[in-house]
């Protein structure tokens, strides 16, 4: 059968994506890489919304129907809501992974969201927190919206725009974050968690269908099969820059998501009991306003310096705005902090996961890349784990001081990485040290 010519509009762009793009991706079909990036960001828009417009909430959700308001209590059940959601999805997600690699990365991307769409509204069905943990394990073993869309994303666009795709995914998240948590204050205020939960579901079915009708995944499971022939074992060809990757990934994650499942706890600390879920709202919208932002200067900035002149000053003002936010004393002076910390910080994975899919092998990227998301993961699931230690012995707002402390940390470790990954050659093909290559 004759290859097909490519459409009018096929431009040098294209060309790269193909050209750079193997692994399981045939070599018969052009890849839209420009246009399966817009849908999938509008997908990952529409899932990640349906998360924040609910998520945020249970703290108040658990009071209010279990009637449980005690500080250390509620603070107890919530670290053990995303310990045991978290534990699941790091168990899960390589896996996933793994099968992208065999099967098809959009059927990874189709598989989150259709059954989150079913799993997240049955949250309202379980009769104790004890089960609405349960269920949140359940969920968790079968999401990962993120992950799927990073790992096809990656597989379909030119290297050289790894950078600004991934920070154009990034702000997809920090979009729907802001979508979500503005909508989900407003939706818990006037009509209750039962239609918060509804609009979860309905979302994540939505981002669903607009990724099965418009990306493109010309996947071919004969040629994932000869790729893969041959090659070592998964865990003998890792080189020790790529654990270090993991590192920072995993410490990342625990610093900046160390906070997150108490937000709702500080706004009634700092302000009162009276409209907690709107103040919540309004605050994390603004937060992920400045993950948007984020994301895709600092993935343009990444295709074009080196990542040293754009993580260092991200990590440091990341720092310093977690010290603000332990001290505030008001929800403008919470909320400020707050913005600043996630425009400092909404950039810091894109740089990790740009540099790692320069040095990891084509034709395993989607394990690579379930290995890295379900690390991070990990490490959402011990930030959950000691701040819930944290806010029972020693109070909420020494949270905040600690992830501080924790973004402290990651620098030489960031320098320990970017030193070992000098002394091996990547398999992409470009150093992670020096400028990027322009597109001529």
């Amino acid at each position: 059968m004759e290859t097909p010519e490519p459409p009018l509009h096929w431009s040098r762009a294209n060309e790269d994506a193909n050209a750079d793009v193997t692994g399981g991706v045939s070599s018969e079909k052009p890849v839209r890489w420009k246009r399966n990036l817009l849908f999938i960001w509008l997908s990952q828009i529409l899932s990640i919304g349906g998360y924040a417009s609910a998520m945020p909430f249970i703290p108040i959700y658990i009071r209010d129907r279990w009637g449980i308001t005690s500080e250390h209590e509620l603070g107890l059940w919530m670290s053990a809501f995303y310990f045991f959601g978290m534990l699941s999805f790091c168990v899960f997600t390589p896996v996933w992974g793994m099968l992208a690699d065999r099967y098809g990365r959009k059927l990874m991307l189709l598989r989150a969201c259709y059954i989150d769409a079913i799993l997240f509204p049955c949250f309202l069905l379980a009769p104790s927190p004890f089960w609405l943990i349960v269920a949140r394990f359940v969920a968790s073993a079968f999401t990962g919206t993120v992950s799927a869309a990073q790992t096809l994303i990656v597989t379909t666009t030119p290297e050289k725009h790894h950078g600004f795709a991934l920070g154009t995914l990034s702000s997809a998240i920090w979009s729907g974050n802001l979508f979500g948590f503005a909508a989900g204050g407003l939706i818990v205020h006037w009509f209750g968690f039962t239609t918060a939960f509804a609009c979860c579901g309905v979302m994540y079915l939505l981002a669903g269908i607009l990724a099965h009708l418009f990306v493109e995944d010309p996947f071919s499971v004969r040629e994932a099969s000869r790729a893969v022939q041959g090659k070592v074992a998964l865990w003998p060809g890792i080189t020790v820059g790529v654990w270090m990757i993991f590192l920072l990934i995993i410490l990342t994650a625990i610093a900046r998501r160390f906070d997150d499942p108490y937000v709702a706890l500080m706004v009634e600390k700092i302000h009162g009991p009276e409209r907690t879920a709107f103040h919540t709202g309004w605050i994390s919208a603004v937060a992920a306003l400045g993950g948007i932002i984020s994301g895709m200067v600092t993935g343009r900035l990444c295709d074009l310096f080196s990542p040293n002149k754009v993580a260092l000053p991200s990590i440091l003002v990341a720092s310093g705005t977690m010290f603000l936010q332990a001290v505030s004393g008001s929800l403008p002076w919470y909320a400020g902090a707050r913005f600043v910390n996630f425009l400092a910080t909404g950039g810091l994975e894109p740089v990790f996961f740009s540099i790692l899919s320069k040095v990891s092998p084509p034709a395993q990227r989607g394990t690579y890349f379930g290995l890295a998301s379900g690390l991070r993961m990990t490490g959402i699931m011990l930030g959950s784990l000691f701040s819930g230690g944290i806010i029972y012995f020693v109070g909420l707002r020494n949270v905040y001081t600690a992830a501080g402390i924790l973004f402290l940390i990651i620098i030489p470790v960031y320098y320990a990485t970017i030193r070992a990954l000098k002394k091996q050659e990547p398999v992409a093909g470009k150093g992670v040290n020096s400028k990027k290559n322009s597109d001529s």
